[in-house]
This record gives C-alpha cells, structure tokens and sequence, in this order.
C-alpha cells in the first residue's frame, strides 16, 4: 500500500472514528497487514561461520535482512547480494526438502536448481515453471541465470508454505471472480 493510499485512509478513518491521526494510521496499516497483503518470512542464519556470516552482513544481508517477502504480485527473495523476484504464478508448488547441503551455506547453484542458506534445517522448496531469471549480479557471475527451483532455509518455514498457498489460493479466486464477470 503506497504511501498516499495509506494518508488517504487514515484521514477517512480520522473522520469515521474521531481518532487522533497516528492512531488512525497505525490501524489502517494493521488491517492491512492482516489483510493477508504482505508478508516477511527470515532466512535462517544458524549455522554459518563467523566470517561467512560477516561477509554477507557487508553485502547488504545477514540476519534481519536476508529473507523472503511474500506479496500477492511478487515473492522477493534477498540474501546478501542475491536477488530474485519471483511471479507468484511461476510458483508450481512449495513444501519442505530433505536436501543434503553437505555443510555449506550460502548461495549455490548447479543447473537451475539454487540453494539459498544460512542453516541446514527448516529448508523449503518452491518449484519454480516457467522459470525465472536472475538480474546480472555477483551471485551469478554477473550472467543472467534461469532459476528453476530454489531451496531456502527459513526459521518459519511452515509459516512460509502456508502464506505461499494462501497467495495461491486468493489468487485463483481473483481469477474466477475476473471470469464471471
């Protein structure tokens, strides 16, 4: 919700209410939190070194900044210098992975399949058709590259799948409502 959306509805509720306006603006960005909008799920960040940790806190990530927003036009993925914005319409599915990461974290790919960690536990797998492709940024060389599943570990991943299928769903009731009218 932008900015001059966020006045405007707080001025309407001022007048509805008679509250003071921080008030009023406070419960109008609640609501439209709760409203399902959007949502910010953190990357785990348990078991990476020290030094790794450091590093990826110099580029721009690190715990509280490395995470996955979701939003009903996009899921943005960022750790440290890794971007990807993600259609939520390319998301075919997310659920929990057993994949090994044989003691790495990081950003790591091999043939379209990306893993994004900081932890060897709570990682999820979103399978991404038709795939995306990655801006040209130090994480991939700077060549652009196609994302076609991403693993990510996440300290709520149960959280994250659920609001992952819950986008999903108002999705395609959106699309049906569009149809029948």
């Amino acid at each position: 919700m932008s900015h001059d959306k966020i006045r405007a509805a707080a001025r309407q509720r001022m007048a509805e209410t008679g509250e003071p306006y921080a008030t009023a603006r406070r419960q109008v960005i609640q609501g439209h939190q709760q409203a399902g909008a959007s949502a910010w799920f953190a990357i785990s960040y348990s078991d990476m070194d020290r030094i790794s940790l450091w590093m990826d806190t110099l580029m721009g990530g690190g715990p509280g900044r490395g995470g996955v927003q979701v939003d009903p036009a996009v899921l943005r993925v960022r750790m440290a210098d890794f971007h990807l914005d993600i259609p939520p319409g390319s998301v075919r599915s997310a659920s929990r992975s057993d994949h090994r990461t044989r003691g790495t974290t990081g950003v790591h790919a091999r043939r379209g399949r990306w893993l994004v960690n900081g932890s060897h536990d709570g990682l999820v797998e979103l399978v991404i058709d038709p795939p995306c492709y990655l801006p040209r940024q130090l994480s991939t060389v700077f060549r652009k590259m196609a994302v076609r599943s991403l693993i990510i570990s996440l300290v709520d991943p149960d959280g994250f799948i659920a609001a992952v299928q819950r986008n999903a769903v108002t999705r395609s009731r959106a699309r049906e409502r569009n149809s029948q009218t």
